[in-house]
């Protein structure tokens, strides 16, 4: 608990550091008139994109539930979704969203353990498609990269997750901790932890489950990278497609780094460390960071009003918050 309560602001201060760090360069001037550049229609078709990732995200998880014997119309779990992204941008942790969600599915189902595995399944898959596009345009645009060694950290990041899904997939190493050692006198994290794995091994049985899963993963990240496309087709950059393909998944990835709030400062410094070194200037790139949190900002509202709009959601809230 002392660790938790000094981490939120390390996370503060961090991004708090990178901003004043990157922005105390940049001419007040210049950076409006970058953002007066911006057209209409290259938002719109962004806000669609979002909202399109939104509803196969949702499909994909109620794949999941289905598989685990757990049937949720897909509109409640796109409304569930929305209101997970509002709490992603305004608790003080990027897993205020997952507890929301895994709350949300557990009133309907009456089963924690279950509502758990199937957003860390969610998890898990769109991190592995992150990563195999990280490496997979990484390697094929090697001479766009700043340095071959970034190249590292979605490698690292998939060998980490192999791991962690080989794990859960065996199941033999987590369930001899909880009967072999001191972890078997925890019994509610014994059940909990079992029930968990109980739900792996049906999304394991399930037929074509983990290829339509891992399709619809993919077809997110590769809209991901278009909708930075169109944000910056929308600020009039003119850059390549094929740059964000290679260099968008490491944005991604390096943001979801659990050291600031939001990706604050750290995804600037990602699009400034990537897009200056072809040749777009630093205040471009700073732009186009900010321009994707005021974007996500006002999309994510729109969970907001849903939050506000759905019955007993006062008490969904707080869960979140203690969770997160």
């Amino acid at each position: 608990m002392k660790a938790k309560r000094f981490l939120l602001p390390l996370r503060v201060l961090i991004s708090v550091g990178l901003i004043f760090f990157l922005y105390r360069r940049v001419d007040l001037a210049e950076f409006v008139e970058v953002f007066t550049t911006l057209r209409a229609w290259p938002l719109i078709m962004l806000f669609a994109l979002l909202f399109f990732n939104t509803a196969i995200s949702a499909l994909k998880w109620k794949m999941l539930l289905k598989a685990d014997g757990i049937d949720i119309p897909w509109r409640t779990l796109t409304a569930s979704y929305l209101v997970g992204t509002f709490f992603n941008m305004f608790l003080p942790s990027n897993i205020g969203g997952d507890a929301y969600r895994v709350y949300d599915v557990a009133r309907f189902s009456k089963r924690t353990a279950h509502s758990f595995a199937s957003v860390l399944a969610d998890r898990l898959s769109g991190f592995v498609a992150l990563v195999i596009f990280g490496v997979g345009f990484g390697l094929a645009g090697l001479r766009l990269l700043p340095d071959a060694e970034v190249l590292w950290v979605p490698v690292v990041g998939m060998v980490a997750l192999f791991l962690v899904i080989g794990t859960l997939f065996q199941q033999g190493l987590i369930r001899w901790f909880f009967e072999h050692t001191p972890l078997a006198k925890l019994g509610k994290l014994r059940s909990f932890s079992f029930k968990l794995l109980d739900s792996v091994n049906q999304y394991r049985k399930a037929p074509g489950l983990f290829l339509r899963i891992m399709l619809v993963s993919f077809l997110f990240q590769f809209t991901v990278i278009t909708c930075i496309y169109l944000l910056a087709l929308g600020l009039d950059f003119d850059i390549p497609f094929f740059y964000f393909c290679v260099f968008v998944p490491f944005v991604s990835l390096m943001e979801a780094l659990p050291i600031s709030i939001f990706g604050l400062g750290i995804r600037d410094a990602s699009y400034v460390f990537f897009f200056t070194r072809v040749d777009l200037p630093e205040v471009q790139a700073l732009t186009l960071a900010l321009a994707y949190v005021v974007v996500s900002l006002l999309y994510a509202l729109s969970g907001g009003v849903i939050f506000m709009l759905r019955p007993g959601q006062k008490d969904a809230g707080s869960e979140a918050g203690r969770r997160a």
